[in-house]
This record gives structure tokens, C-alpha cells and sequence, in this order.
């Protein structure tokens, strides 16, 4: 893409974000306690959920993650 197309691309933007506002990120409330069931299993790594770690940000702009135990 050439710069000058770029330049436009971004400027156009800065003028939509000031009646959009930035990106919702999160769930947009806090989140309740994480609750698993004992017998759930990973659809990622197939391990029990239980093994898992859920990492939470204090802030509502940050996604939760979801971290896989190592092998």
C-alpha cells in the first residue's frame, strides 16, 4: 500500500473513532468467580480444565486468557 494511502486510511479513521470511541475489548462488567466443572476437558490441548489458569485484568479493556499446563 502506498504511504499516501495509508496517510488518508489513518486520518479517516481518527475522524470515525471520535463518534465510535476505541474498540471494546473484555466482557464489559466484571467477570464472576471461574467456575469448572471436574470432568470438563480443554477443546485445545484436551487436558482437564482444572489444570488450566485463567488470567483476569483488573481493567475492562484487557481479554481474559486462558493458559494451557505444559506437558
Amino acid at each position: 500500500m502506498a504511504r499516501g494511502s495509508w496517510n488518508w486510511y489513518e486520518k479517516f479513521n481518527n475522524i470515525v473513532r471520535t463518534f465510535t470511541g476505541p474498540a471494546q475489548l473484555g466482557a464489559g462488567h466484571p467477570e464472576g468467580p471461574d467456575v469448572r466443572r471436574a470432568d470438563a476437558r480443554c477443546p485445545m490441548c484436551g487436558s482437564p480444565m482444572t489444570e488450566h489458569t485463567v488470567l483476569r485484568s483488573d481493567d475492562q479493556r484487557t481479554a481474559s486468557r486462558l493458559v494451557c499446563p505444559t506437558v
